[in-house]
């Protein structure tokens, strides 16, 4: 009768497992998206970075209870240490109008919870999840994928919308 019960047990394990998405799906859903949102904490450092279509946002903005204003700079790939010019960014629209400027065409956009951000005191998931969702929303028709990310690779996705 045991033998019976974990074999049952396995089979309703794996069988769970295989609805989750793939590595590849994962990782084809990310390439995907127009703009990647990856929160992570960045320690000595108060500002978000732009890089290729990945927006850094230092998870310490997204504990206050106003992320603006949002320092933000913009850093090519290839000359990463490069500095440039720092916007000052102080609402919703604005943050979607820097976004539209570096990505003309962002529709379906990703955020990411690296597993850095968890250390930032007073960081919920949940919260910064929400806060990000309602200045998503105003673009219309677009798609907004919640992954998660663990030793620099992502390990599950939710669509939200």
């Amino acid at each position: 009768m045991k033998k019976l019960a974990l074999t049952v047990l396995a089979t309703i394990s794996l069988a769970l497992m295989a609805c989750g998405p793939s590595k590849l799906e994962i990782q084809e859903a990310s390439s995907m998206s127009d703009v990647l949102i990856e929160v992570r904490q960045v320690l000595n450092d108060s500002i978000s970075l732009y890089v290729g279509n990945v927006f850094y946002l230092n998870s310490k903005q997204i504990v206050a209870d106003d992320m603006y204003p949002l320092h933000a700079s913009t850093r090519d790939p290839s000359e990463f240490e490069k500095l440039t010019a720092t916007d000052e960014i102080t609402n919703d629209e604005e943050f979607l109008n820097y976004l539209r400027r570096k990505a003309p065409d962002m529709m379906n956009v990703g955020i990411v919870i690296g597993e850095t951000a968890y250390n930032e005191i007073g960081f919920e998931e949940a919260a910064a999840v929400e806060k990000l969702t309602k200045i998503f929303q105003k673009i219309q028709g677009g798609s907004l994928t919640l992954f998660h990310e663990k030793n620099g690779d992502l390990t599950d996705m939710k669509k939200l919308y």
